[in-house]
């Protein structure tokens, strides 16, 4: 049976420094754990739990929503939806936490990438954070492009706008940008000029529209995939997904994998 440590993950406590509740029961959360943002890389998760066996037995899995190694935090995104995340929404500044992590295989910028485009609909935004800043670090250009049911749903566009060199918004019910398949403008631009790599998280829909696009115009994709975990180590094998390759668990061998390899008619 693996452990953390056969993995190079750790298994720590960390300490609740900032609790922000942002709108629309979304809450963002940064945590103390010097060790995990040393080895953090964006596309990770950590599985973490603030509750007694007796309330919840599992630890829930949360994505990197920002990194800072040099501070020894990081910062989480995320929705009240369920028992796990209301205790975390109730937890207070200086709160203890357990954490395993950093888990899984983040996402993979090329050599000599130039141009990247991010695709992403409401939270699914979350783990893109990371790759954008280390992208923007590394002097590449960003193309955003973000969806959601209504504007404020859309996440953290201002950061988004500092970033990219440009966003593009749908909104389902047209409040902000246009109506419509964000993949649209994705395909506009393309047109346009060469996207080295596109990233995308968590939608299926979108991830189904991207591989279509990629057979077209030729460029890299990766997916990070959602699904329910109960370990987050690879030992349970509850979170597989069929691939072109057979079975792969999202949380050992993703969550970030090459869209032309996930099979998502299942």
């Amino acid at each position: 049976m693996e452990n953390p440590r056969d993995i190079n993950s750790i298994l720590t406590k960390g300490k609740i420094i900032e609790q922000v509740n942002l709108s629309n029961n979304y809450h963002k959360i940064k945590i103390k754990a010097p060790q995990i943002p040393q080895e953090a890389k964006p596309g990770q998760f950590v599985m973490l739990s603030k509750w007694k066996i007796k309330e919840l037995f599992l630890k829930r899995p949360f994505s990197f929503y920002n990194i800072e190694p040099n501070l020894g935090t990081f910062d989480i995104l995320y929705k009240n939806i369920g028992k796990g995340t209301q205790i975390l929404a109730e937890s207070k500044i200086g709160d203890l936490v357990e954490l395993i992590g950093p888990l899984g295989n983040g996402f993979n910028i090329p050599e000599n990438t130039r141009k990247v485009a991010v695709v992403a609909r409401g939270i699914g935004v979350a783990p893109l954070i990371p790759l954008m800043l280390e992208s923007k670090k590394r002097g590449i250009e960003i193309y955003s492009f973000l969806s959601a049911q209504t504007e404020n749903l859309l996440l953290c566009s201002n950061k988004i706008e500092s970033i990219s060199r440009e966003t593009f918004y749908t909104t389902d019910d047209g409040t902000k940008g246009a109506k419509g398949k964000v993949t649209g403008f994705l395909e506009k631009i393309l047109k346009e000029i060469v996207v080295d790599v596109v990233y995308t998280c968590g939608s299926k829909r979108l991830a189904k529209h991207i591989r279509n696009l990629q057979k077209k115009y030729n460029f890299l994709a990766f997916v990070s995939l959602e699904e329910h975990m109960a370990c987050g180590i690879g030992t349970c094998k509850g979170c597989v997904r069929k691939t072109k390759y057979g079975y792969k668990r999202v949380c050992k061998e993703g969550p970030v994998f090459p869209v032309e390899e996930v099979i998502f008619n299942d």
